[in-house]
């Protein structure tokens, strides 16, 4: 487990939380690396032969990054900043996949240049563009089709990513007359199809859908002459924010192995919040505690510039006390910005507190540090990487 308590004080592993917080200072950071460790093995005995592409959106420290990169992780990175970390972490250009619906002459420029695996093209229009700059090289570029099913996947609408009228992928209307498109380029090579249908998905038969509709797709454009070496089914297994039992690869690859058995072709997904949540959080220190409407705020040094996910999704992470306490009473822990929108939580029931006590967010080791701002003109949150009994601060 990656947090627990010793004695009354919440410890992440081996590692007490007060002696980071007071050493490093607050809002910061604790990522579990043998937590990652973990559920990297649970995917890779899951799924023996697939690329494992691990998403560089949910969280790109460097430590971090480098640590999947020495488990044998891939990338899908989402622009040039996030390809440039990922081969400064050592990933082979060949494990990594570039995404994006908006991707620049240049940023397609350098994932040519470096040999990445495939570009995911996210539009009919995208082809020539690609294709010039590929020309312009005199390279050919892999390529996949990133197909939008149409699927009204059950997550928070900002995280339907496959939905009718979302303004990621080819509709798959569109799917044949795109391959068509790359088939008649010289510049270009169909190497594969790509779906995504959102983020944050815990419904197995929702994401046996996604690999069913994958298959047919993949099936419709060989029997139209395109044979394809991959498919990539992207992410989006999500985790239970309050504590419950989460979906796990095994799980996912049970329901996905009807539709994959005989399939000539590699898998390729791209995990990303499933790894890392579950093996960070955030710590954040009390400021005031105000009693004001009938109702106690308690006040903390990190907010929405610390963890944006509460205010942008309505998300909901646990809240504990890094020192155990008695007789919790319900509280609303709020954050520093000036916006009405800076709550991390409501009705959370806490221990009484005063200032300079501690709180401990869980879960927040994906989409947390990632999203994190300089808003108010308050600092980034520090980062701090345990594993094996050792603690130290990411620079």
């Amino acid at each position: 487990m990656t947090w627990h308590y010793v004695d009354g004080v919440l410890h992440v592993e081996d590692i007490p939380v007060p002696e980071v917080a007071d050493r490093v200072g607050t809002p910061v950071y604790i990522y579990s690396l043998d937590e990652i460790t973990r559920r990297v093995r649970l995917y890779q005995q899951a799924f023996p032969e697939a690329l494992i592409a691990y998403a560089y959106k949910a969280n790109a420290n460097p430590g971090l990054v480098a640590h999947l990169a020495a488990l044998g992780c891939g990338a899908d990175v989402v622009s040039a900043g996030e390809l440039r970390v990922a081969l400064a972490a050592g990933v082979p250009p060949e494990r990594i996949v570039l995404n994006g619906n908006a991707k620049g002459d240049e940023e397609i420029a350098l994932a040519l240049r470096v040999g990445v695996r495939s570009l995911n093209l996210d539009a009919v229009e995208e082809i020539p563009r690609v294709a010039a700059v590929a020309r312009e090289l005199g390279v050919v570029a892999p390529v996949a089709l990133r197909i939008n099913p149409g699927m009204d996947v059950r997550t928070h609408p900002h995280l339907r990513v496959g939905a009718a009228g979302s303004h990621f992928g080819i509709p798959v209307a569109d799917v044949l007359t795109a391959a068509a498109k790359v088939a008649s380029s010289p510049y270009l090579r169909l190497r594969g199809l790509h779906i995504h249908a959102g983020s944050q998905l815990t419904d197995l038969e929702e994401l046996a859908a996604v690999a069913q509709v994958a298959v047919h797709w993949a099936r419709t454009l060989a029997e139209a002459g395109y044979s394809l070496e991959e498919v990539n089914l992207g992410g989006g297994l999500g985790i239970s924010y309050t504590g419950g039992e989460d979906p796990g690869p095994e799980e996912v690859v049970r329901r996905w192995r009807p539709y994959l058995e005989g399939g000539q072709f590699r898998l390729i997904i791209e995990p990303g919040r499933w790894l890392v949540a579950p093996a960070g959080v955030l710590v954040v220190r009390v400021v005031q505690v105000k009693q004001a409407w009938g109702r106690t705020f308690v006040a903390v040094d990190g907010g929405m510039n610390a963890l944006l996910r509460p205010a942008l999704y309505g998300a909901r992470h646990r809240i504990v006390p890094v020192r155990q306490g008695e007789d919790p009473v319900p509280v609303d822990v709020v954050g520093p910005i000036c916006e009405s929108a800076d709550v991390l939580g409501r009705d959370y029931p806490l221990p009484p507190l005063k200032n300079g006590d501690l709180l401990a967010i869980l879960d927040v080791g994906a989409y947390g540090r990632s999203m994190a701002s300089t808003y108010n003109g308050r600092p980034l949150p520090g980062e701090v990487l345990v594993r094996g009994g050792r603690w130290e601060l990411c620079p």
